[in-house]
C-alpha cells in the first residue's frame, strides 16, 4: 500500500509573490498606456522573468493543492513568455496575432472569474473581472482602435491598484491571523 505525502509551502506565499508580479507588469503597462512613460522595452525586458515565476507560482499552487490558483497562474506564464518571446528573439508579433494571444487569455480569465465566485475571498472576483475587461480593451487596441490606449492604461492601472492591496492584505491576515485589511471574505 502506497503512503500519501502531500508537499505544502507556508500559506499564501505563492499566492503573494504571483500576484505581486504580475501586478509590477501591468503597472508597467497601465504607465504606457496612459502615455506617462514609453515603457515598452520595460514590458519587453521583465516580462520573460514574470512568466518563470507564474511557472514558479504554478508549481507551489499544484502542490499545495489550490486548483484556482493553477488556474489563474498556469495559463498566465505561458501568456507571458509567449507576448514577449518575440521581442527576446528579435521577432516582431503582429498586433492581430498579440490581439489573439489577448482575447485568448482574456477567455481564460473570464473562466476563472467565474471559478473564483465559489471560493469566499470575494475581492479576487473583482480583481479578475477587471483583469478580464482589460485583456478585451487591450485586444481591442491592438486591433487598431489607437483610442483605447487611455482606456487600457486606466483598465492596467486598477487592477494593478487593487493587486497590491490584495497582496498586502493576504501579508496582513497571514502575519496577523486575522483580516487587517478588507478581502471581503464570505463565512
Amino acid at each position: 500500500m502506497a503512503e500519501e505525502s502531500n508537499v505544502h509551502v507556508k500559506v499564501a506565499m505563492a499566492d503573494v509573490m504571483g500576484i505581486l508580479v504580475v501586478a509590477m507588469f501591468t503597472f508597467a503597462v497601465a504607465v504606457f498606456g496612459l502615455e506617462i512613460d514609453n515603457t515598452a522595452t520595460l514590458i519587453a525586458a521583465i516580462g520573460p522573468f514574470v512568466g518563470i515565476l507564474c511557472i514558479v507560482v504554478t508549481v507551489f499552487m499544484y502542490l499545495n493543492e489550490n486548483l484556482l490558483g493553477t488556474a489563474i497562474f498556469g495559463p498566465l506564464a505561458v501568456f507571458f513568455l509567449t507576448i514577449t518571446a518575440p521581442a527576446i528573439l528579435g521577432v516582431e508579433l503582429s498586433a492581430e496575432s498579440t490581439a489573439m494571444l489577448l482575447v485568448v487569455i482574456g477567455i481564460i480569465a473570464l473562466i476563472d472569474t467565474l471559478l473564483s465566485l465559489a471560493q469566499p475571498v470575494k475581492l479576487l472576483p473583482i480583481l479578475l473581472g477587471v483583469a478580464t475587461i482589460a485583456f478585451f480593451v487591450t485586444a481591442a487596441f491592438y486591433w487598431g482602435s489607437a483610442d483605447m490606449k487611455l482606456a487600457v492604461g486606466a483598465l492596467w492601472m486598477i487592477y494593478s491598484l487593487i493587486s497590491f492591496y490584495m497582496a498586502a492584505a493576504i501579508v496582513m491576515l497571514v502575519l496577523k491571523g486575522k483580516q487587517v485589511l478588507p478581502l471581503l471574505i464570505k463565512a
